[in-house]
C-alpha cells in the first residue's frame, strides 16, 4: 500500500460497493441545505458534501499500458451552498482517496503533513488525473492530488481540510484528465495497487475513487 496520509477522525462513511461500469457518482441525501437562519444546524448546511462519492471507473483496458486502463475524462458533482447572505461558513471535511499524482505550479501548501494538498495553482501535468473541488465565492480551487513529480502510482490519501465557502457559493467536486488513460488501483503485480479504503469501499475498485465527508461547519470569524 502507498499511504500519502496518515489517518484522521471524523465523518462516519458507509461503505460502497465495488465494480459497475461506467463512472459513478454519488452524495448524501438532502441535497443543498437549507438556508442558515437562527437555529439552523450548520452541518445541514454542507449536506451535499456528505458521503460525496466519486468513483472514476474502467471501461477498457489498455494494453499498451497495462497498469492502466481507458476511462472518460472528467467526473464531476456540483451543487449551490446555501446559508445565510452574506455569511461565508469555514467548512471542515474529510478526504479519502485513491489517486494517480498530478503536479500543480504555484499556489499555496498550507499543511505541511499533507502537501499534496495544494489552494490555487495552475495544473502542469495534464495528462495525469486532477481531482480538486473548485469554489466560486470566495473563489478557490482545492487540488487534493499534488504531488513533485508524476508516476504511474497509486497513492492512498486520508485527512481533513477546511475550505471557506460563501452563502449561495457554486461549488463543483471535480476530476479531470487531459487524455483517456488512468492509472489503475485494480491493476496486479504492483505494490501500490489492489488498495482499499476502509469503512469505505467493499473490496477493490478499479480505477480511482473520492470519498468526502463533513466534520464541522462554522460562521467564519469577521475580518
Amino acid at each position: 500500500m502507498v499511504g500519502a496520509g496518515g489517518d484522521s477522525a471524523g465523518g462516519a462513511g458507509g461503505d460502497v460497493n465495488g465494480g459497475g461500469a461506467g463512472g459513478e457518482s454519488s452524495r448524501g441525501a438532502g441535497g443543498v441545505g437549507a438556508a442558515g437562519s437562527p437555529g439552523t444546524d450548520l452541518l445541514a448546511l454542507a449536506s451535499a458534501f456528505d458521503g460525496l462519492f466519486i468513483h472514476d471507473t474502467c471501461t477498457g483496458a489498455n494494453p499498451s499500458q497495462p497498469d492502466t486502463c481507458i476511462h472518460e475524462q472528467e467526473h464531476e458533482e456540483s451543487f449551490s451552498f446555501a446559508g445565510e447572505p452574506g455569511t461565508t461558513y469555514e467548512v471542515t471535511l474529510r478526504i479519502r482517496g485513491l489517486f494517480e499524482p498530478t503536479t500543480v505550479m504555484g499556489g499555496e501548501a498550507p499543511d505541511p503533513d499533507n502537501p499534496y494538498f495544494k489552494i490555487d495553482g495552475t495544473v502542469s501535468a495534464l495528462d495525469y488525473s486532477h481531482w480538486h473541488i473548485e469554489v466560486s465565492e470566495p473563489a478557490h480551487t482545492y487540488w487534493l492530488n499534488h504531488y513533485p513529480q508524476t508516476s504511474h502510482t497509486i497513492y492512498q490519501e486520508d485527512f481533513e481540510v477546511t475550505l471557506s465557502i460563501a452563502a449561495g457559493a457554486s461549488v463543483a467536486v471535480r476530476v479531470i484528465d487531459g487524455n483517456d488513460r488512468q492509472i489503475d488501483n485494480a491493476a496486479t503485480g504492483l505494490d501500490d495497487r489492489q488498495q482499499v479504503i476502509d469503512g469505505v469501499t467493499e473490496g477493490v475498485l478499479d480505477g480511482q475513487v473520492l470519498r468526502v465527508d463533513v466534520i464541522d461547519v462554522v460562521e467564519a470569524s469577521a475580518p
